[in-house]
């Protein structure tokens, strides 16, 4: 150390340098040194290069592990330890002077939303004409169309979602087809035309598939169950605003189904609506919206496809929830389009010759019209009536299969009379094997239930219907039935609504069909006078009427508007049953009191007719066309019919004798004067 602190020189470098050959490159130009074609790679220059390499690379602490021994030989290992990053010193911020906040008037925020409402609605406006003009390009505008459908923005509330929910319900009104679109498999065999009008299609149908998405997200918020209510925990505030938009999201896709019931989707929104048909939630609000909407479809749906899936919807919930199901949806399936299937007339085919008679060519050109037969139809839209009946048959099904469990699990629900009003209605296409089973239920409940008037009259009239259709050759005794009948009719008022007056007309229409004893169809004649007498007019005119559909019916019945016999049992008006009550010994005598002091003009003229019962009457028009415009708003009334049967040996009598009277009260009757069934009457005057 310290000769190297003195600058001399050691002995061992001495004799180094004493060599010629080892300090010879001292003497030698660099530059002129020429690199030799071959140079020999020695340790030393690995090592050099080793170290040159590592240098390039990033300093890493490398902690150097025992080889291994390998098929190879000894494998060196090593482990590269990560440094740990120091710490980076983050700037200490200045201060920065806050902004004064400067509140603003609530003229001033309502001038702000205002606005932002007025850009809002122009943007949806242009959107939305855009879209309508030329939808095929516009197509894209959807989107933008649809954000709006989903913003939050505190400045307006619902008020923009609101406003395009309905924008963008309306566009699809306008531009959705009326077909179903379905995917095509071979798309290059297709022409250019068809490859673009598929692919508008397939966008259109994905765009309407978001929004039906996002309404339903609105209408699953809204309307959440009690669990997912109570942990949500919303403010009631928040609550009735979710409750608004899940109302008109509804509403919207009400909208879109009774427009577009033959379009794509139509399952989904079937299947979301129904259910909330039975709801109570916003006052029943929901329940209205959907009744509507099925009404509407269902006398829209000439074909049937959709009013299937919405019947067999409500037979599931029906099953489902019991008596919990709302009322308005069970009447609902009162406006099915249902006709009697063996009415259907069959189109009269072609009867063309057999295969084996044809040419090769003839059979190809047989196929080829065929194929052009099928694609017209398909382009027309022709009713296929075969697919038709079927599905009518399949509502059917749902429809009597939902009233039968009523009958047997709800009878003692307020559903009972919705289902006893249904199969009043459909009691003509019920399959004879139901009968059976449908008359002990019947029985069953007349007999245990406490029915009000109407629902008694539902039940007589659905018997009395069958037995006049299918189930005439069945051997029922419908006594029991017609003393019901014949004891329902004391408890009409003049308060009672016109459909129950609408039931007891088609019960008595259907009793004339059936063999009733006489004694039975004169004492219904006799208590209909009588009712007749007080009721209001328009009432007083159906029992008129009724009284004599069944006097035409039976010629015999007319011997009540006789006085000179003499009969030797009493007449019991109390009897509760018609058979026992001996009308045969009484007169209608209530016909004769009505002609002369009724204050209703019309009333008088039906039983002035009655009381005059003329068989030799054959004209009748004018007589109808005076009662119906006396009475246009009972257009379920039966007016006078033809004239009355002509083998009652009596009324000669009688009619000589009422000749001699006058019938007619002082008032002024200029609208009868012009009736010829009164000429004997102003003859006499």
């Amino acid at each position: 150390m310290d000769s190297d602190d003195d600058g001399s020189i050691d002995e061992g470098d001495l004799g180094y340098f004493a060599d010629k050959r080892s300090y010879s490159f001292l003497f030698s130009n660099l530059e002129d040194e020429k690199p030799s074609k071959k140079t020999k790679t020695t340790e030393d220059d690995y090592a050099e290069r080793k170290y040159a390499e590592a240098k390039s690379k990033p300093e890493q602490n490398v902690h150097h592990m025992l080889p291994i021994k390998t098929d190879q030989g000894l494998q060196q290992r090593s482990r590269i330890i990560e440094k740990e990053k120091p710490a980076v010193e983050v700037p200490v911020a200045q201060p920065v002077e806050e902004e004064t906040y400067q509140p603003q008037s609530v003229a001033e925020i309502y001038s702000l939303r205002q606005q932002y409402i007025t850009k809002a609605k122009q943007d949806i406006a242009k959107l939305s004409c855009a879209i309508t003009e030329n939808p095929y390009n516009n197509i894209a505008a959807m989107k933008k169309l649809r954000n709006y459908c989903s913003t939050e923005d505190s400045k307006a509330g619902q008020t923009v979602r609101k406003l395009a929910m309905i924008s963008l319900t309306a566009v699809y009104n306008d531009i959705l087809p009326s077909y179903s679109v379905k995917p095509s498999k071979e798309l290059e065999s297709l022409s250019k035309e068809v490859k673009a009008q598929h692919s508008y299609e397939t966008d259109l149908l994905r765009n309407y598939r978001v929004f039906l998405d996002l309404l339903f997200d609105n209408l699953n918020l809204a309307f959440q169950t009690k669990k997912e209510k109570a942990k949500a925990k919303v403010p009631p505030e928040v609550l009735v605003a979710r409750q608004n938009l899940g109302l008109l999201s509804l509403k919207c896709m009400a909208e879109l189904l009774s427009k577009n019931y033959n379009f794509n989707l139509r399952s989904n929104i079937v299947n979301t609506l129904i259910p909330y048909g039975a709801s109570k939630a916003m006052g029943g609000q929901l329940a209205d919206v959907v009744t509507a909407t099925i009404v509407e479809i269902f006398e829209k749906d000439k074909q049937g496809e959709c009013s299937v899936e919405i019947v067999r919807m409500i037979a599931a919930l029906v099953k489902k929830k019991g008596n919990n199901v709302n009322g308005k949806l069970l009447k609902c399936l009162l406006h099915v389009r249902l006709v009697e299937l063996g009415e259907v007339k069959k189109e009269k085919e072609e009867k063309l010759p057999d295969t084996a008679l044809l040419s090769k060519k003839q059979r190809k050109h047989r196929k080829e019209q065929a194929k052009v037969r099928k694609e017209l139809l398909e382009a027309e839209a022709v009713e296929n009536k075969k697919k038709k009946s079927r599905l009518q048959s399949e509502s059917l099904d749902h429809i009597f299969v939902t009233y039968f469990r009523i009958l047997k699990q709800f009878h003692d629900t307020p559903l009972l009379p919705i289902a006893l009003a249904g199969l009043s209605k459909f009691a003509h296409l019920i399959n004879v094997d139901f009968f059976t089973d449908l008359f002990e239920c019947l029985k069953r409940i007349i007999k245990e239930e406490t029915l009000d008037l109407s629902d008694s009259l539902n039940c007589v009239s659905t018997i009395f219907t069958i037995l006049s259709g299918q189930g005439s050759v069945l051997d029922v005794d419908i006594g029991e039935f017609y003393a019901l009948l014949y004891q329902n009719i004391l408890l009409f008022t003049p308060d009672t609504p016109s459909e129950t007056y609408h039931i007891l007309k088609q019960a008595l229409t259907n009793t004339i069909k059936r063999k009733v004893p006489l004694s039975c169809q004169m004492a219904m004649v006799k208590r209909l006078c009588t009712m007749s007498a007080h009721l209001n007019p328009k009432q007083s005119h159906i029992f008129l009427c009724e009284a004599r559909k069944l006097i035409r019916s039976s010629p015999r019945i007319a011997q009540m508007l006789e006085s000179d016999e003499e009969f030797g049992k009493p007449f019991y008006p109390e009897a509760s049953e018609p058979g026992h009550a001996n009308a045969e010994a009484t007169v209608l005598w209530e016909l004769s009191s009505i002609a002369r002091k009724s204050y209703h003009e019309s009333v008088r003229t039906t039983a002035n007719h009655l009381c005059r019962y003329d068989p030799n009457s054959t004209k009748r028009s004018e007589v109808d066309h005076f009662l119906n415009n006396k009475f246009k708003d009972s257009s379920q009334c039966s007016i006078l019919e033809d004239n009355f049967p002509k083998n009652c040996k009596k009324m000669q009598n009688r009619r000589a004798h009422l000749n001699g009277q006058t019938v007619l009260s002082d008032q002024k009757t200029d609208s009868i004067e012009n009736l010829q069934f009164y000429s004997d009457i102003k003859a006499n005057r």
